[in-house]
């Protein structure tokens, strides 16, 4: 008899849930995709249908980047920024799939990213990091190299299923 268990297939999804984001998604066979974010939560909800597919929602396993607002921001950007932060929560709810979160420094100190880096010199040195980590992945942008990282530190960090 096989084992039930066995057959299970889990998907991974990173969600980097700014405007500039992206969602990414490996398997346990460390296939990878990833995706900007799109303009209209309707896009963003048939996105995250095509990365699903036909996988149960308990074989998803999900996390987002916990992102708010700071207070140097503009209204609008925090605004934007918790905009997209909920229109992901729905989308998820929506499919029955738990989300988790994590906050910025946790992945990023996962990773082994030095500290103190310029916020643009942080983003290149995710970028490269992104591509050394799937260099099969053939479009790396800076727009979806952190939903690239937080699925990996889902998957090995987050969950723990190496």
């Amino acid at each position: 008899m096989t084992n039930y268990r066995s057959k299970i297939k889990y998907k991974y999804i990173g969600i980097d849930p700014g405007k500039s984001g992206g969602i990414a998604c490996i398997d346990e066979d460390e296939n990878i995709i990833a995706y900007k974010c799109p303009d209209s939560s309707e896009d963003m909800a048939l996105l995250f249908e095509v990365i699903i597919g036909d996988t149960p929602p308990d074989n998803i396993r999900l996390v987002m980047e916990r992102v708010w607002a700071r207070p140097t921001n503009a209204v609008r950007a925090a605004f934007s920024y918790g905009t997209n932060y909920g229109q992901w929560l729905g989308i998820a709810a929506s499919h029955e799939v738990k989300m988790n979160t994590a906050i910025p420094s946790d992945w990023i100190r996962w990773i082994g990213c030095p500290k103190a880096l310029k916020s643009v010199i942080r983003k290149r040195w995710l970028k490269d990091k992104a591509k050394e980590c799937y260099p099969k992945l053939k479009k790396i942008t800076l727009k979806t190299s952190d939903a690239i990282l937080i699925a990996k530190y889902a998957k090995e960090e987050y969950f723990n299923e190496k």
